[in-house]
């Protein structure tokens, strides 16, 4: 089953469940998913587009938080994040991403800055969008100078 799909069905518990949170949260980030692969010719969005727009409405989320002083408008976005969350693949961890930057860099024959968007490509393949891409970038810049 897709994580669109996913999410149309947990959608729908929730509205039958009467928990308005999730229901309201689901609904529109269903809208938002669809409308990436809408936009890109009209076909369903990917599982790793639907997981960007998860990512977005945390970031957003987080956002809020560091400006929003009412506790209860506080509570909900924790409430939001932590259902957010729940659909999204754990993330990589340091060490992992870390282990495997130099793992690659090691296999290069040529070692220059020039080499970035192959590691990041690398990064990618091997961890989708299940790591942290900024932090990484600091670490293979680093990796590639040292």
């Amino acid at each position: 089953m897709s994580l669109l799909a996913q999410l149309k069905k947990d959608s729908l518990l929730a509205r039958k469940a009467a928990d308005g949170v999730r229901a309201t949260l689901l609904s529109t980030l269903i809208a938002e998913a669809e409308m990436v692969g809408k936009n890109a010719g009209n076909r369903e969005s990917t599982n790793d587009e639907v997981q960007q727009t998860i990512r977005k409405f945390l970031k957003n989320n987080q956002e809020a938080v560091a400006v929003i002083k009412d506790v209860d408008r506080l509570a909900l976005l924790a409430q939001e994040s932590a259902i957010l969350t729940s659909y999204l693949p754990p993330m990589a961890s340091e060490s992992e991403v870390k282990a495997f930057i130099a793992e690659t860099v090691a296999g290069l024959a040529d070692r220059s800055p020039k080499q970035m968007g192959a590691v990041m490509g690398a990064l990618k393949g091997k961890f989708g969008s299940s790591f942290d891409a900024k932090q990484a970038n600091a670490w293979v810049k680093d990796a590639l100078a040292g």
